[in-house]
């Protein structure tokens, strides 16, 4: 070949490295994280109507979190997401045992 474009050697293509997939854009992961942020908070008022709200959270977040693969940019914004609907539950959790005891 005598396209100079070809040449590998001394067109910094190398150093590029393998391009990386952008899984930011995910579907249901920013709203999934919002919704569950959400779920917390109106727990510490009301508890039930919390579980709801968490349960669509976490519907969104495992929407996007089959998704996303291990390790890939934008995989922790759904696990805190998955850590927030999980918070939701036990306090509300919490919250019934509490009322029940007291």
């Amino acid at each position: 070949m005598t396209d100079p474009r070809a040449k590998m050697e001394g067109n910094n293509l190398l150093a590029l490295g393998a391009p990386r997939s952008d899984w930011t854009k995910a579907p249901g992961r920013v709203p999934g994280f919002w919704v569950a942020l959400l779920g917390l908070v109106v727990s510490l008022v009301f508890p039930l109507p919390a579980l709801l709200v968490a349960a669509v959270g976490l519907l969104f977040t495992l929407q996007a979190y089959r998704v996303i693969p291990a390790g890939a940019r934008g995989r922790r914004l759904t696990l805190a997401a998955l850590a927030l609907a999980g918070a939701t539950l036990v306090i509300v959790v919490l919250q019934i045992v509490l009322a029940l005891v007291l």
